[in-house]
């Protein structure tokens, strides 16, 4: 009887599926989510950039106000907590809080644009960005679970696009935004992303990893690259997501300090078992 007991799975583990292992052991996908879960929280700053410009035109105003960051803030719980209940080892909040003191010391988590035109545009090449990366984890993640939420971003992403797209068509009549000025702005935008944005997620979030981390610490160029290449057999890209891809897979310019992780104080092996 006591055999028999010993043997039957504690209840924390009885519904854990063994993808969840795979998961874990995944590091570019706990920076991928975890990175992802920190800028799509920020959205209310972008939401406030574009009613600046945009304020005057009421459906889109209540568009933003009622659908997309509703959605965006849903989409940014959904994430923390799929990382906080797979990754217990890295700490949120902190993370949370040292990214946000980081973009404020830094002016923002963004450039002021200084036209409707320049903000519809940045909102399109985010846009599509985003679609990329979650279209991108609906078919590579091994969870299920995670492979429905992906599919279903990308699917608002998709449908958001169109919105941002229409509004920089108007735009782009009213303000005679040129060619030229449409491609610079777009690879600023990526550059952005690539340089300031996504590497200030990465130290925070490498900052508040516990040591026991169940996959090897990455840093942030190696990231790069390893994402890059699953993008790129996974995006199913077209041409012009190719050329955003393309800036992405060229080395940051910036420098990016070896993270120092904290003490294994409250570390809790919660798959040692299933390990």
């Amino acid at each position: 009887m006591e055999a028999k007991a010993l043997l039957q799975p504690t209840p924390r583990f009885a519904h854990r599926p063994i993808q969840l292992v795979l998961v874990r052991a995944n590091g570019p996908l706990f920076y991928s989510l975890a990175a992802a879960s920190l800028l799509e929280d920020g959205m209310p700053l972008a939401a406030d950039r574009m009613l600046h410009f945009f304020g005057a035109d009421r459906m889109l105003a209540q568009w933003l106000r009622t659908e997309w960051l509703p959605r965006k803030l849903a989409r940014a719980q959904q994430l923390r907590e799929y990382v906080e209940t797979t990754w217990p080892e890295y700490d949120w909040a902190a993370g949370h809080e040292q990214f946000h003191a980081a973009a404020g010391a830094a002016g923002g988590t963004g450039p002021q644009r200084p036209t409707g035109a320049h903000e519809a545009l940045a909102r399109c090449v985010a846009t599509a960005q985003s679609g990329i990366y979650y279209r991108s984890l609906a078919r590579w993640a091994d969870d299920p679970r995670l492979r429905e939420l992906a599919a279903a971003m990308a699917g608002e992403e998709a449908s958001s696009f169109s919105h941002f797209r229409n509004v920089y068509d108007r735009r782009l009549r009213d303000q005679g935004f040129g060619c030229t000025a449409a491609w610079t702005t777009a690879l600023a935008c990526v550059r952005t992303a690539r340089d300031s944005q996504v590497p200030r997620a990465f130290q925070a979030i490498n900052a508040q990893c516990a040591p026991h981390v169940p996959f090897p610490v990455l840093q942030y160029p190696e990231f790069l690259a390893r994402m890059g290449s699953v993008i790129e057999r996974h995006g199913n890209l077209g041409a012009p997501e190719r050329v955003l891809l393309r800036t992405w897979k060229k080395p940051p310019k910036i420098r990016i300090e070896k993270a120092q992780q904290r003490g294994p104080v409250w570390f809790r092996p919660v798959l040692q078992a299933a390990a």
